[in-house]
């Protein structure tokens, strides 16, 4: 059993019980007709107002847009000061869906995923993703921000054109929270970041993906599915929106490695990406650490009933084996050019 220190999450490593990764059944997720696609070039009169754009220099139209989701999950009034508890029966508690729901759409181009972009436009979309942090912790009103991506309809994506979900919202998630109790736990003992260690120690055993001078890829040693990978900054800090211009362009760059590393080596599966960036309170205090990073989940496997009746994961896959695998994956796609 390993345990990872900035998840706090257990997990039971048993390769024996699945064969090699070749043997994952895997299904090719379809690409979708563009036909009335809302988030194609063109098209920009079918989904809300826009709220961020961006464009690569010399082209003929937007590179990068993020909207208001058209089918909201939380939603804020501009004159709402936050959430609202609600009448809940016994002891069970609620609150208003309070909150921001966005999309940022990748790129125009229907036919492109994430692995197809170029390495500028990668460093645009995640200038994307921070500017859109900034603004909304500039607002005042909420505890956090997520951002996620869904790539495939296992992963949860209603659309296939390729697109990022940002939420804020007026609580703190409690897998921030437990992140955040596991990096102030560390401080107060005078131990080091976590991250910083798991980042250090995985890079020792030798589950780097691909690193540049900014940020790393892993397969963490305690990974909590197969093929799980970690995106970390190389430096110490709380959130990508006060990230340098070269720490944003070296962001994207990894999440293009992630990517391409997923598709080398089991062609276009579904999967997921999610930002884990500081709540906005540890953005304001230093008193109140974290170390922001993403993690990119392949759904090559489900949980049943020992995970939710344990809160415990079962990895069938040894995170250096995967480790192996995505680095062939990676190189694969990288001689083909891609």
């Amino acid at each position: 059993m390993r345990q990872d220190p900035v998840t706090g999450v257990w997990t039971v490593l048993e390769p024996a019980r699945a064969g090699r990764p070749k043997d994952f059944s895997i299904t090719a997720e379809d690409t979708a007709d563009a036909t009335g696609c809302p988030f194609c070039a063109g098209r920009e009169e079918m989904t809300p107002p826009t709220r961020y754009e961006a464009a690569l220099a010399g082209s003929a139209t937007w590179t990068v847009r993020a909207v208001e989701n058209a089918f909201p999950a939380l939603k804020a009034a501009d004159d709402e000061d936050g959430s609202d508890e609600l009448d809940a029966p016994g002891p069970y508690r609620g609150q208003t869906g309070f909150g921001v729901h966005e999309v940022i759409v990748e790129t125009p181009d229907h036919g492109a995923g994430l692995a197809d972009l170029s390495p500028e436009h990668a460093a645009l979309l995640v200038d994307a993703y921070a500017a859109r942090l900034r603004h909304w912790r500039a607002d005042g009103r909420f505890a956090a921000a997520v951002l996620f991506r869904n790539w495939g309809r296992a992963a949860g994506a209603s659309l296939s054109h390729a697109h990022t979900q940002f939420a804020a919202l007026p609580r703190v998630p409690d897998a921030l929270v437990r992140e955040l109790g596991n990096f102030s736990g560390a401080a107060s003992s005078s131990r080091p970041c976590p991250l910083c260690e798991a980042v250090t120690a995985d890079h020792r055993g030798g589950r780097t993906i691909w690193e540049d001078a900014y940020t790393v890829v892993q397969s963490p040693w305690a990974a909590p599915i197969p093929y799980f990978m970690r995106i970390a900054p190389r430096r110490c800090s709380t959130t990508l929106a006060d990230a340098t211009v070269a720490e944003r362009g070296s962001f994207g760059a990894a999440l293009l490695a992630a990517a391409r590393a997923v598709r080398g080596t089991f062609g276009e599966v579904a999967f997921n990406i999610v930002l884990h960036d500081g709540p906005y309170a540890a953005q304001r205090a230093v008193s109140l650490p974290f170390h922001w990073h993403a993690e990119v989940v392949l759904r090559t496997s489900d949980q049943a009933g020992f995970e939710w009746g344990s809160g415990t994961y079962i990895n069938v896959v040894d995170p250096d084996d995967a480790a192996v695998a995505l680095r062939e994956g990676l190189a694969r796609e990288t001689g083909a050019g891609s």
